[in-house]
């Protein structure tokens, strides 16, 4: 026994003719946009996962010709300052604190785009260590941001 018969009325004719592609189009539309925005959420993630990574490369070097100082206290905050170094200057001394500084600034080279450091020991012994790279994690060379990084210290 069918308990809910169809009843079909005489002269009452169904016409739903395009409706059901609007409706597609209008999904289509709203999904394409949201799947958009999704993917320029992916690359924004992607360029401040780029920066935070150099932001880490450039606290670590700071960090580590710092620890370089450190292990050489002598020579740092003794006479003649042997481990100041000027923003894009060569080391101008030998020895222990010409490595240092030298493996140093090569490491600032490899490691950072555009990367360059500066050391500066003042008459109190605080060592200030600055690093600069160009933060370019968007890809666009005209967009680039010069960034740095101040360590201050007392050695």
């Amino acid at each position: 026994m069918n308990r809910n018969p169809v009843v079909k009325i005489p002269g009452h004719i169904r016409h739903q003719s395009g409706i059901t592609l609007i409706e597609v189009l209008i999904t289509v539309v709203l999904v394409s946009i949201g799947l958009l925005g999704l993917a320029g959420l992916q690359l924004t993630s992607v360029q401040n996962s780029n920066s935070s990574g150099e932001r880490f490369v450039a606290t670590t070097l700071a960090q580590d010709i710092l620890e370089r100082m450190r292990a050489n206290r002598n020579r740092a905050i003794g006479p003649g300052k042997v481990y100041n170094l000027a923003m894009g200057a060569a080391p101008g001394v030998g020895g222990v604190e010409g490595d240092d500084l030298n493996a140093w600034k090569d490491a600032l080279e490899a490691g950072l785009p555009s990367g360059k450091g500066a050391v500066q020991v003042d008459n109190t012994n605080v060592a200030t260590i600055t690093v600069q790279w160009t933060d370019a994690s968007d890809m666009n060379p005209d967009d680039s941001r010069a960034m740095s990084l101040v360590l201050s210290t007392t050695l």
